[in-house]
């Protein structure tokens, strides 16, 4: 799922961490964020830490490079703020106590958070039945799976 992180009403990708495998035949150039460059031969892992690559897929599916609208220049926001009898969305932002340094170093907060991602945690196989119920009460149940019958083990 992508995440994201948005100022002003702009929608940035987020960052994000993650091992991965070079899957291809043949290697790969890793840039960092440093700017340095790694060589990753073919199946061996690596750590990717960029912009949130589900965010950056959708954003390269709509052909854009951020979703929304600075509020500055909403044609909605304009249109209330005129008929609410301010004289620009300036006014109004500090009418209703917004302040732009502010904005930014929340965004910036969000902006550094790096989502990790765990596997999922695994869970009790489900003991389904597959041979039957012994309704003669001896507790002879079969049940269903890939393993072999208690009698042939």
């Amino acid at each position: 799922m992508p995440n994201y992180v948005s100022i002003d009403g702009v929608w940035h990708p987020a960052k994000e961490k993650v091992s991965l495998k070079n899957i291809t035949d043949e290697p790969k150039k890793i840039i960092k964020l440093d700017g340095s460059e790694e060589i990753v031969q073919s199946g061996e892992p690596y750590i990717y830490e960029g912009p949130d690559r589900a965010a950056l897929f959708e954003l390269y599916k709509s052909g854009v490079e951020n979703f929304g609208v600075d509020f500055h220049h909403d044609p909605e926001l304009l249109h209330r703020v005129k008929n609410l009898g301010f004289k620009d969305v300036n006014e109004y932002a500090k009418s209703v106590g917004y302040d732009k340094k502010k904005a930014q170093e929340e965004f910036e907060k969000k902006a550094s958070v790096v989502n990790k991602y765990d596997l999922p945690k695994r869970v009790k196989a489900i003991e389904t039945m597959g041979g039957g119920l012994d309704t003669a009460g001896q507790g002879q149940d079969k049940l269903g799976g890939f393993d072999l019958p208690k009698e042939l083990k």
